[in-house]
């Protein structure tokens, strides 16, 4: 039986429940239930640990998890879309190396559900997957199927257990390096299976709406008893609980109070949970798993519930990057936008959670420019590398978002330099060049591309109210299709191919003289949005060409005060309608030299956010907005992603970027330089990850600040970002010195 809740009874519902969250922060509780004393990781049973790890092709992993996140949307979403074709999840592969042993050695492997061995021409015929070599020189090949699963191997033995080596193949002629990662490790439990840790989540706060008492351990529902539970963690999983009595129950989830009060079904973002009749009897109830912070819990009868708790899904992670300093607030932030990020990783760094919980393009790669140095999860990054770029051998037909895949050599690069090694860029060079040439093939007599080509346009974010129009020839794709280019040829040096590199380095130059040519305007010293479907030119200025030619350095610097003193701040809409591109955006105000505007910036909005008592950032901000008009997206009363890892990034680079002035050189990527600004602060301590190891900083306004470098790299480090104070620290030690 479903009670309408009058208006007077919401409003009053959600100011109590944002003065408990404003409470509960100013207390300066966990964001990260990882992180929280209040919840519990639940103990998994032990299993077995080889010295090896799984390999598979590369970008299978990818393809076949977000094959089983379609499933898992389809299955528990009310409204999903999904534009594009991306890398297909295919059942077979091959793997082969060839070894030369010193001794007779045994070899044993696990994997798909049908494995094939041959040693040296002869197939193996056993069903123990373990052979032994003899001594010197072994051919070992597999042929690896799977119905509905990834193809993948792991093999262990002494002297075979090493991957470098190996080769996997999809058609037993064209041969690659397999992909693999170190976490993958135990034999039982392939990569394409659960790899989250459960943590258990207690109720936060109990708000009883009607006719409920807490008596003890239990809560008494009466006839028709209506109460909130508030878990405060917005993750995925399930509740459980236990429940007396002869009832009807019924329940509705949600990420904000307003989304659980809704009773109607046409406005549910997951699908609706069945009621269930209880018995009678003590009986153990389970949800199914869904994305939540509050449930609503409703009865016809009285009942009596005890031993509420919600098992969370949360992806395994180091915590590498910390920061902390002297203000609660700034604290907050960095924290949310961690928890944030961290809610959203689940094989890839995902959308909304709780709306679609699938892997998109910009989301993924932009995510990375946080989630590298926050958890260093290299596959997760990785796998949003592969979605983000085309399918091999792509196709007009096969372009959804025209700029989504322009992303990808974005986050190769940032994976680079990050972890050190060319490895993953060579995993993915067929199909790096492969989408470079395809772009190519679709450019126009300017060398731009167009929405024509593709059947969702442009979609920089969701801040388009003054453009670009997303069906024409958006400026910003442009630069952004030129950065592909010049990455392109830094890539192709590094894999000492000369011929590419001149190639790429050509079309880059090309295009930005283009750019240069149609879409810079000196009048308004700044990018115009570009070209409309009609083909007018669409003289208005919106940020995205404008931040993402800063990061090109196709803007010119001279003009960065008027762009950031007069022209961002003439936008209409510009601090109204805040999208998950700032993270981007943010880098150009670092380049720029704009480092202090975005403090303002984030306490008004993802402050003021916080303020309001949420723990998880949203997709789209829109501060001017009532309650209500806050959560609607996609025209649908809750549509709006009140978790969304892109917008966790921004806190993230304001720190790291930001306050500690973290950069790291391209040419050498050992070099690093450190320019730090306490902006109004009087202290900060962060630890920052590198390939090489942590670089520490305790920076104090009064007194001695220090820092610490690892082996093997060089810092330099700008005193209050100066250049004039300019010291290179060139060995691991600690170092001392004065912040002025």
């Amino acid at each position: 039986m479903k009670i309408p809740v009058s208006k007077k009874v919401q409003i009053w519902i959600t100011g109590l429940l944002l003065l408990v969250g404003c409470n509960l922060q100013a207390q300066g509780q966990a964001f990260d239930p990882m992180s929280d004393p209040q919840c519990k990781i639940q103990p998994f049973p032990q299993k077995e640990v080889w010295k090896s790890s799984y390999m598979w092709y590369p970008g299978q992993l990818a393809a076949h998890m977000q094959k089983l996140h379609k499933e898992k949307s389809k299955e528990r979403c009310s409204y999903v879309g999904y534009p594009g074709k991306f890398n297909e999840p295919i059942g077979h592969a091959y793997f082969k190396k060839t070894m030369k042993l010193g001794k007779e050695t045994l070899v044993k492997w696990n994997g798909a559900e049908t494995i094939s061995c041959t040693v040296n021409g002869r197939k193996m015929e056993n069903s123990h997957r373990s052979c032994t070599l003899p001594k010197g020189t072994n051919t070992l090949f597999f042929e690896v199927r799977s119905e509905n699963n990834l193809p993948c191997l792991i093999i262990d033995g002494e002297q075979v257990s090493d991957l470098v080596g190996w080769q996997v193949s999809l058609d037993n002629s064209e041969w690659n390096s397999a992909e693999t990662y170190s976490m993958y490790d135990q034999p039982d439990k392939r990569p394409d299976t659960e790899w989250e840790e459960t943590v258990r989540i207690l109720p936060d706060q109990y708000l009883f709406l009607r006719n409920t008492v807490r008596e003890g351990n239990n809560l008494k529902l009466g006839k028709h008893g209506r109460l909130i539970i508030d878990f405060r963690h917005l993750e995925v999983g399930n509740v459980s609980f236990t429940a007396t009595g002869k009832s009807n129950l019924s329940y509705r989830v949600g990420e904000s109070p307003e989304e659980v009060l809704n009773e109607d079904e046409k406005a549910f973002e997951q699908k609706a949970i069945p009621s269930c009749v209880l018995s009678g009897i003590k009986e153990k109830i389970r949800l199914p798993e869904l994305a939540l912070r509050y449930l609503i819990i409703e009865c016809d009868e009285p009942c009596t519930l005890s031993d509420i708790y919600f098992d969370a899904k949360i992806w395994p992670v180091d915590f590498l990057m910390t920061f902390e300093c002297n203000d609660p607030k700034m604290n907050n932030l960095w924290n949310a936008g961690v928890a944030t990020l961290h809610t959203s990783m689940h094989n890839f760094y995902l959308d909304g959670v709780k709306r679609d919980y699938l892997p998109w393009s910009m989301d993924a790669i932009v995510s990375a420019f946080a989630g590298d140095y926050l958890f260093g999860d290299e596959q997760v990054s990785r796998n949003g590398l592969s979605i983000a770029l085309m399918p091999p051998n792509p196709k007009v037909s096969d372009l959804g978002i025209v700029d989504y895949p322009l992303h990808a050599l974005i986050g190769f690069k940032q994976n680079y330099l990050r972890y050190g090694n060319l490895r993953t860029s060579l995993l993915y060079k067929k199909r790096i060049i492969q989408m470079l040439d395809f772009y190519t093939s679709i450019q126009d007599e300017n060398g731009f591309i167009s929405a024509k080509h593709s059947t969702s346009g442009f979609i920089p974010g969701w801040s388009t109210k003054m453009g670009p129009d997303g069906q024409g020839t958006a400026a910003y794709g442009q630069i952004m299709l030129y950065l592909n280019f010049k990455y392109g040829a830094y890539f192709a040096r590094l894999w000492k191919e000369k011929t590419l590199a001149h190639k790429y380095e050509q079309r880059a130059e090309a295009l930005r003289k283009s750019i240069l040519t149609h879409f810079w305007d000196e009048g308004q010293k700044a990018f115009i949005n570009g070209y409309t479907k009609a083909g007018d030119k669409d003289m208005r200025i919106s940020h995205h060409a404008q931040y993402w030619a800063i990061l090109a350095d196709l803007f010119p610097s001279q003009y960065f005060d008027n762009l950031f003193d007069k022209v961002l701040p003439s936008i209409k809409y510009y601090k109204e309608n805040i999208s998950y591109e700032k993270g981007y955006e943010f880098l150009a105000y670092v380049k720029a030299g704009r480092t202090r505007d975005i403090f303002p910036f984030l306490n008004a909005v993802w402050g003021e956010w916080l303020d309001q008592g949420y723990t998880r950032f949203p997709e789209n901000f829109s501060p001017y907005a009532s309650v209500k008009e806050q959560l609607v997206f996609y025209n649908r009363p809750f549509g709006l992603s009140l978790c969304h890892g892109g917008n966790g990034v921004p806190p993230v680079i304001a720190v790291l970027n930001g306050l500690l002035g973290f950069s790291q050189s391209d040419r050498d990527i050992s070099e690093y330089s450190l320019a730090p600004q306490l902006m109004d602060l009087d202290w900060v301590k962060a630890r920052i990850p590198v390939k090489e190891g942590f670089i520490k900083l305790n920076i104090q306004r009064t007194g001695t600040s220090t820092i610490d470098i690892p082996a093997g790299c060089v810092v330099h480090l700008y005193n209050k970002g100066t250049a004039s104070q300019k010291k290179v620290l060139r060995k691991a030690g600690h170092y001392e010195f004065i912040y002025q």
